[in-house]
C-alpha cells in the first residue's frame, strides 16, 4: 500500500474478529515501530504483548486495578463488580493487546522526546497493522495509568504507559474520514 494512501485511509478499528493473528505479523508490526524517530537514537519504545490466555493475565491486573480505583471513589460493591467485570473484558476484545512504555530519559526533556518518539512508534504500527488487513485501536484510559498497572508492567518512575494497542482482523467496513484541512489549522511565517 502506497504510504499516502495509507495514512489517509487507516482508521481505528473498534470491532475485530477473535481470529488469531500470526505470531510473524505482530512480530512485523513490531519491527515497524523501531523504525521510528528517535532523537540521540534512545530507542525508548518497550512492547509487552498479549495473546490467546495470555490476556488472562493483563485482564486479572486491569481488574485489580479498576477494584481498587472504585473502592477509593467509594462506590458499593454491586458498581465495583460491575467495574471489576467492564475492565476485565477490555482484555478480551482483541486477539492481540501490545502495550506500548515509553522509558525516561536522562533528563525531563530527554523523556518528554522519548514519549514523543513512541508515539510515532505507535503510528507505525497502526500504518504497518492497515497494510497487512488488520485493524487496531489505540487506547489507555485511567486504568493504564494506575500504579497498579505501572507496578504490573515494572515501569520505572519517570517511565509512561503510551498506548494499548488492540489488534485483530476488522469486523466493521469503512467509515467516512472526518478530518478538517491542514490549511485550517497552518500558519505560514514567510519573509
Amino acid at each position: 500500500m502506497e504510504v499516502t494512501r495509507a495514512i489517509e485511509s487507516r482508521q481505528s478499528i473498534r470491532r475485530v474478529t477473535q481470529e488469531s493473528v500470526p505470531r510473524e505479523l505482530i512480530e512485523r508490526i513490531l519491527e515497524s515501530a523501531v523504525h521510528a524517530p528517535n532523537h540521540r537514537i534512545t530507542e525508548p519504545w518497550r512492547f509487552h504483548v498479549f495473546t490467546g490466555k495470555g490476556r488472562g493475565e493483563f485482564a486479572k491486573a486491569r481488574a485489580e486495578t479498576a477494584r481498587l480505583m472504585a473502592e477509593v471513589e467509594g462506590d458499593d460493591e454491586d458498581l465495583i463488580s460491575g467495574r471489576v467485570s467492564r475492565e476485565r473484558k477490555k482484555a478480551f476484545r482483541s486477539p492481540v493487546v501490545i502495550a506500548v512504555i515509553s522509558e525516561s530519559g536522562r533528563d525531563e526533556v530527554e523523556t518528554l522526546e522519548n514519549y514523543a518518539a513512541c508515539a510515532a512508534a505507535v503510528q507505525n504500527m497502526q500504518l504497518t497493522a492497515h497494510s497487512l488487513g488488520l485493524g487496531c485501536i489505540w487506547r489507555t484510559g485511567p486504568v493504564a495509568y494506575h500504579e497498579h498497572m505501572r507496578a504490573f508492567f515494572g515501569l520505572e518512575d519517570d517511565d509512561r504507559m503510551v498506548a494499548y494497542l488492540y489488534l485483530g482482523y476488522p469486523d466493521m467496513g469503512e467509515r467516512p474520514r472526518r478530518r478538517r484541512p491542514a490549511a485550517e489549522k497552518t500558519v505560514w511565517h514567510e519573509e
